[in-house]
């Protein structure tokens, strides 16, 4: 016989529903304790925010908080409002260029494949090479 049991068991015909009751019994016991747990955290959080509100109200009476910001929405922040610059998207500067067809072909033929043979660094020199080919105009490099 494992454990330390010090008398004999007795038999309990009814051994699911003796289970059940103390599988209940053990569920309530722990609610309970995790209620009174709650209830004296809440019970500490209010004496500690009552004694910091005094605090406050005695120590900040010369100089009250700052009012709360205004609530703003995500459209507020894309208008102008005369002091600060507009926050929204700016529209792009597009630069239009042809691409020629022999940098497209350059593209085409020398596509790297990440097999062990061939060097990353090797495909990208041909592909700045190809891709020198293209000067937008009014850029500098």
């Amino acid at each position: 016989m494992r454990g330390n049991a010090q008398g004999k068991l007795l038999y309990d015909p009814e051994i699911e529903k003796t289970a059940k009751k103390n599988r209940k019994a053990a569920r309530l016991a722990r609610e309970t304790a995790r209620i009174t747990n709650t209830a004296e955290k809440q019970s500490d959080t209010e004496v500690s925010t009552i004694t910091l509100d005094d605090e406050i109200r005695t120590m900040g009476d010369e100089n009250p908080p700052p009012p709360p910001p205004s609530v703003r929405t995500l459209g507020d922040y894309g208008q102008n409002n005369g002091r600060n610059a507009n926050l929204g998207f700016q529209p792009v500067n597009l630069v239009s260029f042809d691409i020629k067809n022999t940098v497209l072909n350059a593209l085409k033929e020398n596509q790297y494949s990440g097999a062990e043979s061939q060097c990353p660094n090797l495909h990208l020199e041909h592909f700045d090479e190809a891709c020198g080919y293209t000067d937008p105009p009014n850029v500098s490099e």
